[in-house]
């Protein structure tokens, strides 16, 4: 079924644990393709969202699309980058290695920690 993108700006678009995440403000279109690749949500929870500030939700994690969008996977809470920790670089010349691990609590995500 085609439907025109207007027909989604200001729908409610609710994670894959039933939490109102926000609603669509726009939709970023691949014109070589002529798919939408990610949409726009403004006025986001701001138990989801630091801040409640927009964010990009991938046309994948879309599961459907009726009165409301339905997300099929969400990864938890989204955090700014200014307050993710990065562990500063060793003074001494040597070079770690960056193990990348999965977040506890099946939250999804990576995390960094376990430097060696």
């Amino acid at each position: 079924m085609l439907t025109e993108i207007t027909n989604i700006q200001n729908m409610e678009v609710i994670t894959d644990k039933g939490l109102s995440l926000g609603l669509v403000e726009d939709a970023i279109v691949d014109l070589d393709t002529a798919e939408v690749y990610e949409l726009l949500i403004s006025q986001t929870n701001p138990d989801l969202v630091d801040d409640g500030a927009n964010v990009g939700v991938p046309f994948r994690w879309i599961q459907s699309i009726s009165k409301v969008i339905l997300l099929k996977h969400f990864p938890g809470r989204i955090r700014r980058r200014s307050e993710i920790e990065i562990p500063a670089l060793p003074q001494d010349g040597r070079k770690r290695k960056l193990r990348v691990m999965r977040k506890e609590g099946g939250e999804g995500g990576l995390t960094r920690s376990g430097w060696r």
